[in-house]
């Protein structure tokens, strides 16, 4: 992961400029993700690409210091970015936080998203659709997805927002004062500090609005910052919301204190896959690898606590606890001071759902559990995505369901049809299916 995110501005006279703010930042503006161009764009004027914005850079600086918390730290709310066209309130909310075309809605910007994964950073460019900007002077052209460098990347726009202040200094105006007072704090917040920003900025709280973080979130913060690199911790602030976070993790440790529950202490009889590659992959290759070693080729997984015991070497055993406050906990799994792992939470309505969260809590209990407990949330960080991908493999194999079906196709027959063999929604057969190239027939 060595590509960094920059934004790297050349001055531009621009004396009609009107705001001082605009006149003093006017410049030709290029954005980086490694070797691409997420400011290139299509010219209507030129009818030609060019590489380069003409723009004043303190909007994008004063909204980047605006959210710079929530842009290291916040994951993305879906499994995809929907467009904007089909975004609802609390999708634009996070799109205001993450897109820097949010910086300003009059300046000619591309629709480029900075958000964390819950190990790194991602940026995710969005060409623009033909047509789409009519009372623009172009269209940008850049699609494509990249892990980024943190590290890199935060020294690159420590530079460009340095760079912009300093050629606002002097000028008299509320939006400076601002801006340079929060990166003031930003910049020289020492640990604790940092640790406490962190917590907001995953839940997509500013940390300096006492609106968005009230006296009791803020004692919340603080009291759990001793445990704040922990996972589970991560796990609750990643999914967690505002007016439940304080009940839920007075939850967790209500439940872990009870059933004793702590980190995966044993090793585990076969070898976890390498980390490298997408959290699908890793999820895939988990469950191939549990599969094989407990013997059941491709088969339905007929038990998944039995199963689960017959791959760790102990018991493992699913306990409901629907007292848990709020939707965003599914369970929280750990191994027990008796040895035996356990996985409690909520009963989903259905067995078939129930089957799917038990078989994501077994991949925490391998994969993910040896620092503390861990839970399963609705969130979409790369250890529950791969928790989701490793549940689908391991329920439904994809090569079973694909040696099952007649040809490249597959009808709502069938998909129901697999879904009734191997004990799983139809949702998870069809996703199984598309991510194998199968063409679903709504016929």
């Amino acid at each position: 992961m060595s590509e960094s995110l920059s934004l790297k501005s050349d001055p531009i006279s621009q004396p009609a400029a009107k705001d001082p703010l605009e006149r003093q930042t006017w410049s030709s503006l290029r954005i980086q993700i490694g070797n691409r161009l997420a400011s290139r764009l299509w010219d209507k004027t030129l009818d030609d690409e060019r590489v380069a914005l003409d723009v004043p850079t303190f909007p994008i600086a004063e909204w980047l210091i605006k959210n710079w918390w929530q842009l290291f730290n916040e994951l993305c709310p879906g499994n995809s970015i929907p467009e904007s066209r089909a975004m609802d309130s609390a999708w634009l909310g996070w799109a205001g936080r993450h897109c820097i075309r949010s910086a300003d809605s009059s300046l000619f910007l591309p629709k480029l998203y900075l958000y964390a994964d819950g190990r790194g950073l991602v940026a995710e460019s969005r060409a623009d659709r033909p047509g789409s900007l009519p009372n623009m002077p172009g269209e940008f052209l850049t699609d494509g997805v990249a892990s980024i460098d943190p590290v890199g990347t935060e020294a690159a726009l420590v530079q460009f927002i340095n760079q912009t202040l300093r050629k606002v200094e002097g000028i008299d105006d509320d939006r400076v004062e601002r801006a340079v007072g929060q990166w003031h704090a930003i910049v020289n917040a020492d640990p604790e500090e940092i640790e406490f920003c962190g917590l907001s900025g995953r839940m997509g709280l500013d940390p300096y609005d006492p609106e968005e973080v009230s006296e009791s979130l803020s004692d919340l913060f603080e009291a759990i910052l001793s445990d704040g690199d922990r996972p589970v911790v991560r796990d609750l602030t990643e999914a967690a919301k505002p007016g439940t976070v304080e009940a839920q993790w007075n939850w967790i440790g209500d439940v872990s204190r009870s059933l004793q529950l702590g980190p995966r202490s044993i090793d585990l009889p076969f070898d976890l896959p390498p980390s490298e590659g997408s959290p699908a992959e890793y999820g895939y290759e988990l469950a191939r690898r549990v599969r094989a070693f407990v013997g059941v080729g491709d088969s339905p997984i007929e038990s998944v606590e039995k199963t689960a015991g017959a791959a760790i070497g102990r018991d493992f055993r699913v306990l409901p606890r629907n007292d848990v406050p709020g939707r965003e906990i599914k369970a929280i799994v750990g191994q027990a001071g008796s040895g035996e792992f356990i996985a409690a939470g909520p009963a989903p309505p259905s067995s078939r759902g129930r089957r799917f969260m038990d078989a994501r809590s077994l991949f925490h209990a391998l994969a993910t559990s040896t620092e503390s407990p861990r839970l399963v949330t609705g969130a979409y960080s790369l250890d529950q995505k791969a928790s989701r991908a490793f549940a689908a493999e391991f329920l439904a194999p994809r090569k079973a369901l694909l040696d099952k079906l007649p040809g490249s196709y597959a009808g709502p027959d069938h998909v129901e049809r697999l879904g009734n063999e191997f004990r799983v929604s139809a949702y998870a057969i069809q996703w199984q299916l598309e991510n194998a190239g199968v063409s679903i027939s709504s016929d």
